[in-house]
């Protein structure tokens, strides 16, 4: 009995091993197969209820598109392609929040656009003509502040 556990962990050893040598000069994992991986799960537990046949295939390709990312051996292209949904990806999120700012901030603050180097602002609430001075661009202006 003790034989065979050690023989099935050097087995696994042995196995770990090859699948490292595998994956030397190949291009792995990263957060745009992550994203593609949940978008495909997403889709595969909406196909539970739609049982559609168009939708499975989608998520195969996309299953497909997650291994052949990670089993390429073109790195620059993939650190590319990672890099610019990474900046997507980034812009978007800081898009939704700010949003949820603006929302969470609306009794105490307002939030406004510098109209020389488009910053957002973020000003105590206070109606009437305020004069207002960007921490960024350094230039004074004047906004009138509703509500």
């Amino acid at each position: 009995m003790v034989i065979y556990k050690l023989n099935r962990v050097i087995d696994m050893r042995n196995i770990f091993s090859r699948m490292a040598q595998f994956m030397q000069g190949r291009y792995g994992n990263d957060k745009l197969n992550n994203f593609i991986l949940a978008v495909a799960g997403i889709l595969y537990l909406i196909n539970l209820f739609a049982r559609s046949s168009i939708m499975i295939v989608i998520i195969l390709l996309l299953a497909g598109l997650t291994v052949f990312r990670a089993l390429s051996t073109n790195i620059n292209k993939r650190v590319y392609e990672n890099h610019r949904f990474t900046e997507l990806f980034t812009s978007v999120k800081d898009f939704f929040k700010r949003q949820y700012l603006k929302v969470r901030d609306f009794k105490t603050h307002r939030y406004i656009r510098c109209p020389y180097c488009k910053a957002q602002l973020r000003l105590k609430k206070r109606t009437g003509v305020q004069q207002i001075h960007c921490p960024r661009c350094g230039q004074d202006f004047k906004k009138n502040i509703l509500f």
